[in-house]
C-alpha cells in the first residue's frame, strides 16, 4: 500500500498501528482481521485532512484484495554446485578425461569441457548441443566446437566428416532440448558418438518442470525480473517482480494462489526478495506457503564410480 501511494506522488511512513509515534495525527482509516493464531493483522492508514481521500482510496484499494490464499514456492537450484556423490561412490578421476577446476563450482561442466578437449585430440569435430548458460565457460574448447542450438540447425550443420563427429552438451542445456536434438542428428549422421550421459546437466530441466508445475497451480506467477521463467510460463501468466511496491492489487485480488519462482531479484539487484514477498502477502488474509521442488539425481556416475561392476551387474558375471 505505502508503493502504491508512492506512486500516485504522496509522501509516507510505515509504522505499526497500536503504538503510533508521536506527533502522528489524523484520520484512521484500516481492514483487520483475526489470524489462525489470535493475532489482529490487516492494513491502516493515518491521514491528516488534506489526504485524507488518498488514503481512503488506498485502504479500499488493498482491503479489495484480502482473502486466504495460498503461496506456492518453486524451490530448484539457480546455480550449478558440485554433484553429490552416493554413499558408495569414491571419486576416480582417472575413469575419465580429468576435468580440471570446476567453473562456478559445477563438476559436470568442468567434465564436459575436458570430454569436449578429449574428442578433438583423437581427431573428431565436437557438436555443442542446446542453449545452455548459467555457468561459466571454457571460452577455449567452446569456441572449438560447432554449436547445434536446436532442431533447425540440427538439420542444418554440416560437419568436415561425418565419420568423425561427437557432440556434448552445453552445460546447462535443457536435456529434454539435447534429446530431441539428437534424435535429428542421429538420423542423419549413424557414426555419430558422444559424451556419457552421466555427465549430462539436468539443473535447467528440474528448474523448467518445477516453474511449470507451480504455474500450472497458480492464477499468478511472480518471477524475477529478466529470469527464463518467463519464457517457459508465458508472459499473460507471470508478474516480472520489480518490487514489493510494484505488486498489482487488482492482480493479487483475483489470485488465491500466488505461485513463486525464487530467487526474486529486482532489476540491477542480486538480492532474493522472496521472504520480503511472502511477509507482505500475509498481511493480505490468512496465508499457507508451500514449497515444491524437482531433483534430478544421477545413480550412476562415470566420474565418481567404484571399480568393479557396475550397478546392477552381479560380481561375478563375464561377457559371452
Amino acid at each position: 500500500m505505502a508503493g502504491w501511494l508512492h506512486q500516485r506522488g504522496h509522501a509516507y511512513r510505515i509504522g505499526v498501528i497500536g503504538s503510533p509515534a508521536a506527533g502522528i495525527g489524523g484520520r484512521l482509516f484500516a481492514t483487520t482481521y483475526i489470524d489462525l493464531d489470535g493475532r489482529v493483522v490487516g492494513i491502516a492508514a493515518i491521514a491528516p485532512t488534506r489526504a485524507e481521500a488518498a488514503a481512503e482510496e488506498a485502504v479500499r484499494t488493498w482491503s479489495a484484495t484480502l482473502r486466504t490464499r495460498r503461496v506456492v514456492l518453486a524451490e530448484a537450484p539457480a546455480d550449478c554446485g558440485p554433484s553429490p556423490l552416493l554413499p558408495h561412490q569414491v571419486v576416480r578421476p582417472q575413469a575419465v578425461p580429468d576435468p580440471g577446476p570446476a567453473p562456478g563450482g559445477c563438476a559436470r561442466a568442468a567434465a564436459t569441457w575436458a570430454t569436449v578437449k578429449h574428442f578433438e585430440a583423437r581427431g573428431d569435430s565436437v557438436l555443442l548441443l542446446g542453449t545452455g548458460g548459467g555457468v561459466p565457460v571454457d571460452s577455449e574448447a567452446e569456441a572449438s566446437c560447432l554449436r547445434v542450438r536446436d532442431t533447425t540447425a540440427a538439420w542444418a550443420v554440416q560437419p568436415a566428416d561425418p565419420g568423425r563427429l561427437s557432440f556434448v552438451q552445453r552445460p546447462c542445456a535443457p536435456v529434454e532440448e539435447v534429446a530431441r536434438i539428437l534424435d535429428v542428428l542421429r538420423v542423419r549422421f549413424p557414426f555419430l558418438r558422444g559424451q556419457h550421459p552421466d555427465q549430462w546437466c539436468y539443473r535447467t530441466s528440474d528448474r523448467r518442470q518445477v516453474a511449470l508445475a507451480v504455474a500450472a497451480a497458480s492464477d499468478l506467477v511472480l518471477v524475477g525480473s529478466g529470469s527464463a521463467e518467463t519464457d517457459w510460463i508465458g508472459p499473460d501468466r507471470c508478474v516480472p517482480f520489480l518490487g514489493v511496491q510494484g505488486l498489482p492489487p487488482e492482480r493479487v485480488a483475483r489470485a488465491a494462489t500466488i505461485g513463486m519462482v525464487a530467487p526474486l531479484r529486482c532489476p540491477g539487484s542480486q538480492d532474493d526478495r522472496t521472504e520480503e514477498v511472502i511477509e507482505a502477502l500475509g498481511g493480505l488474509g490468512p496465508l499457507s506457503v508451500v514449497r515444491h521442488s524437482v531433483r534430478t539425481e544421477v545413480m550412476t556416475d562415470i566420474v565418481a564410480r567404484p571399480q568393479g561392476p557396475r550397478p546392477g551387474r552381479h560380481k561375478d558375471a563375464r561377457l559371452r
